[in-house]
């Protein structure tokens, strides 16, 4: 103990121990009364900066959750009314079927069907001007992408769709399309073959299957009219491709028989002729030669002395076959060599060479690899040939290989698809512009849906959504559209049968429709699902990792502080009993002067 009274070093320490207690306690009252370790940048300057870094992470990733939830209420809201257009389009189907069914409805429920088509079409238009969220229409086209086309590029167009694009800083985005390898039809020739009135021929194609029977005398001309009645059921055409030089009938010298040769160029076959072989043997003894079954007959006989006994002249040959030309078996004829007589023996011989001058070629209504031809006979035997001169009874159609910005697009028939992170664009070329090097420019000056769902302000966390319109006047296709269903619109139910007007342009137009709204559905459907819920979630699994960050930062552990708490309390009882004594030794010295 110091005997110096000047200065109570004792009790400057213990005064100095029992401010830092006194400090400690505070500090932790604090913290447990505030539930924060940081509650001012003296507490943690670093960690005062990261915790605020985090805090606003935390902030953006909550918005961006509750801007994805909007996101989905909007597309949900647009997908529920596109059901009730769906739901509408197959009622209409079902009435379109049930009014083509005129043999057994009279005509006022003929006009009833078609009243409630009116009806369901007008509902549609409704249902497209009305559906709103927030104030917004969603599907009457003010959701759609602004566009530019020019008419040199509109023409090569039949179709385009821009379903998600992000400008970023650009004020207008080009969609530069390019056929690389035009797309195919389906296609088959026949121009020989056992096809007869015993053998009908089953047409196959995307569509459906057709057996078509054909009696005698049936020609070119009669099957391909068969078929193209059938394509509605098929899709499957037929067209006849006439020669340019005629086939002809001409007699010559041989020395193994009486020939008849077909000289028809098959296309795709190894063999370029078919001969059949009649050798005159015997006296007095006829013969008949039948080319492919089709009932064309030359009798000759010959006399005791081997001779000929029924002379036949290239006319009266040609004559004979021509009568016959139009059989199941397509044979026509011309000839030269008129007044030529058949002299034969035995050991001589001649010939016949005829052809037939046309080629019967089927071929897929549209193009694709899902469009095929199919040619097959229920009894019997003959060849067809595909585009590549290969020998096949079916032929598939191939779709188109192009580029869209760059990008090598997915095909489907003559549509070409491109989905990026910035685009997502459909155009569908004319049959006229499908032709490698062909090119067509759009241009998106705006417009469409700009949802930000992302933590970051940038295109990397923004999608931007084209909603086309539904309305009678936008659903269709090639065969027309939806509103021409409507009375006075020149497809509706009392017009099947008036000027080439069928039940199925009418199906065609709704399934069309279908297929139109469906896509529409599905595309929400999926951006819903892979790109706003999975946004959502991961975002989640973010905001779980970053909060617990922050918290280990600049939350309170109630354990450690408490802890803390009590040792200051007891320091600081202590330190004032400490400071009591401290306080008092200089009187203890003080003693020394009594």
């Amino acid at each position: 103990m110091s005997t110096r009274i000047s200065t109570n070093l004792d009790s400057l320490r213990g005064l100095l121990n029992l401010q830092k207690s006194g400090a400690l306690q505070s500090q932790a009252l604090q913290r447990l009364s505030t539930g924060s370790q940081i509650n001012s940048a003296a507490d943690n300057p670093s960690g005062l900066i990261a915790a605020n870094t985090l805090g606003l992470q935390i902030s953006a990733i909550n918005q961006s959750i509750a801007n994805s939830n909007l996101a989905n209420n909007v597309i949900g809201t647009a997908d529920a009314a596109l059901g009730q257009v769906d739901s509408l389009l197959t009622e209409i189907r079902g009435l379109v079927q049930q009014g083509v069914n005129s043999g057994a409805l009279s005509a006022a429920q003929v006009q009833a069907n078609q009243s409630q088509i009116d009806q369901a079409l007008g509902a549609i238009n409704r249902i497209s001007a009305n559906t709103n969220f927030a104030g917004q229409n969603l599907l009457d086209g003010s959701k759609s992408f602004n566009t530019v086309v020019s008419s040199t590029d509109a023409a090569k167009l039949t179709d385009f769709s821009i379903n998600q694009a992000l400008f970023g800083s650009a004020s207008s985005i080009t969609v530069s399309s390019k056929v690389v390898t035009a797309a195919a039809k389906g296609t088959l020739t026949y121009n020989a073959g056992n096809l007869t009135a015993a053998t009908p021929p089953q047409v196959s194609g995307a569509k459906g299957s057709q057996v078509l029977f054909f009696g005698a005398g049936s020609s070119y001309t009669n099957v391909r009219d068969a078929i193209n009645a059938n394509t509605d059921a098929t899709g499957v055409s037929a067209s006849i491709t006439t020669a340019a030089t005629p086939a002809a009938v001409s007699i010559g010298a041989g020395n193994s028989g009486i020939h008849f040769t077909d000289a028809r160029q098959n296309a795709g076959a190894s063999d370029t002729a078919v001969t059949v072989n009649f050798v005159v043997s015997g006296n007095n003894t006829a013969r008949s030669i039948s080319v492919s079954g089709t009932a064309i007959t030359v009798n000759v006989a010959t006399d005791a002395n081997g001779n000929v006994a029924n002379t036949e002249t290239a006319t009266s040959i040609a004559t004979s076959i021509g009568a016959n030309s139009q059989s199941s078996a397509l044979v026509t004829t011309s000839q030269l060599g008129n007044g030529t007589g058949l002299v034969a023996s035995s050991s001589g011989a001649q010939s016949l060479t005829g052809g037939v001058n046309a080629t019967l070629t089927l071929t897929s209504t549209d193009y694709g690899s899902q469009q095929f031809v199919g040619l097959s006979v229920l009894n019997g035997t003959f060849q067809t040939y595909d585009s590549s001169n290969a020998a096949t009874y079916r032929s598939a159609g191939s779709d188109i290989v192009a580029q869209i910005n760059g990008q090598t697009a997915s095909g489907n028939g003559l549509k070409a698809s491109v989905a990026t992170a910035l685009l997502d664009a459909s155009v569908t070329f004319a049959s006229g512009s499908n032709a490698s090097n062909v090119t067509a420019n759009i241009t998106i000056t705006g417009g469409g849906s700009l949802f930000q769902i992302g933590a970051n302000v940038s295109s990397a966390g923004q999608i931007g959504v084209g909603i086309d319109s539904v309305n009678t006047a936008t659903l269709g296709g090639s065969t027309g559209k939806l509103y021409q269903l409507g009375s006075g619109g020149g497809k509706s139910l009392v017009d099947v049968g008036q000027n080439g007007v069928t039940g199925g342009n009418l199906v065609d137009i709704i399934n069309q429709s279908l297929s139109r709204v469906d896509t529409l559905r599905a595309r929400l459907g999926a951006l819903q699902k892979d790109v706003i819920q999975t946004n959502i979630d991961s975002l989640g699994i973010a905001l779980q990792n970053i909060t617990e960050a922050k918290s280990q930062i600049a939350d309170t552990d109630f354990a450690a502080t408490t802890a803390q708490l009590t040792q200051s309390q007891i320091l600081s009882q202590a330190g004032i009993s400490v400071l009591q004594i401290a306080n008092q030794a200089p009187q203890q010295v003080l003693k020394l002067l009594g």
